[in-house]
């Protein structure tokens, strides 16, 4: 026979009750954002309850038997717990987060959101860590005047947006005894792509060069841009032949300059499928072609991404597959 709660929802309702009123007690953060001792929450753990049942016992004890030396004893402990409940506290106060930033991620690969924690105080600050729902940083030591880093890895499942609604910052030190820590509600938000297809067709040649970065030789030769393993319809033109006799694979040569042709990767390419398996074979296509080092546009019902290269257009390309209409970005954390 099994023992079932009244209540089994209760711990998750107070914690949602409690996220809400200190959501509106302080409203929403900027950056940076200074740790005020207004907005620092202390309660003893586990641990600091079990010390205290103890204290507790050896009170009765020394009234019991009227122990001068366990009255002292038990004051000298008690004091110590006082003494480490202030510490926690003043480990936090003062402490200035700043820089959030949650980085573009796959979807089923985390994301990493990271912060910086200044301090500019006199003393030291010890086990500093970060929280966002059950996922936590590792601690932070910080020197007065240092500036370190916190990240977290948060799971992602499904391509979109990812809110960042509320990060936690805690500390247990000195002693373990109580834990003290604040709610921040800055605005952060992240892209989550699709998952980049493990095998997906040749994309259908757009121009001079596909996304493979396959070359029409009728191109002029631009700026050589490095070396790179020999693919499938590379011309024999583009092999360093050189660099080939010294080892056991075939380098292909790299141009980069105006004469490059571009390549089109077109949604209406990929008739007969469903609209994720579309996207993650355009994501693949994605990041062959900015691998490939040409240049490619995007084209998305609604949607037109001129030919480009470099990093911020591949971001682009794959900001807007993330957005599609039509799926179900990851719940926020």
């Amino acid at each position: 026979m099994s023992l079932r709660l009244p209540f089994p929802d209760a711990g998750a309702r107070v914690r949602m009750l409690a996220r809400q009123w200190a959501r509106g007690r302080q409203g929403d953060d900027g950056d940076p954002v200074i740790l005020h001792r207004r907005r620092i929450y202390i309660l003893p753990t586990a641990l600091g309850v079990g010390y205290a049942m103890s204290l507790f016992g050896m009170l009765l004890a020394a009234m019991n038997y009227n122990n001068n030396m366990g009255f002292t004893l038990t004051f000298l402990l008690a004091g110590l717990g006082l003494v480490a409940m202030h510490w926690s506290h003043q480990n936090l106060s003062g402490a200035v987060a700043r820089g959030f930033r949650l980085h573009p991620a796959f979807a089923g690969t985390p994301a990493r959101l990271e912060l910086s924690l200044e301090n500019d105080a006199r003393a030291g600050r010890n086990d500093l860590q970060a929280r966002c729902e059950e996922h936590a940083s590792a601690c932070l030591d910080l020197a007065p005047g240092e500036v370190g880093e916190l990240h977290i890895d948060l799971p992602t499942s499904r391509r979109g947006q990812l809110r960042v609604e509320r990060i936690g910052l805690q500390t247990t030190f000195p002693f373990g005894l109580f834990r003290a820590w604040a709610w921040l509600h800055p605005a952060v938000v992240g892209i989550v792509y699709p998952a980049p297809a493990e095998h997906a067709p040749m994309p259908p040649a757009g121009g001079p060069e596909d996304a493979e970065g396959h070359w029409d030789e009728r191109r002029g030769k631009d700026d050589f841009a490095g070396l790179r393993e020999f693919r499938q319809g590379d011309s024999p033109r583009r092999i360093a032949w050189k660099a080939a006799a010294r080892g056991e694979t075939l380098p292909v040569k790299q141009f980069s300059g105006s004469a490059r042709g571009s390549a089109w990767l077109d949604w209406e390419a990929l008739p007969y499928l469903a609209d994720e398996a579309k996207l993650s074979i355009l994501c693949r296509w994605v990041l062959d072609a900015h691998a490939g080092g040409g240049a490619y546009g995007l084209r998305l019902p609604g949607v037109e991404i001129p030919p480009a290269i470099g990093p911020g257009h591949r971001h682009r390309c794959l900001t807007a597959l993330a957005l599609y209409p039509g799926g179900m970005g990851p719940a926020g954390v």
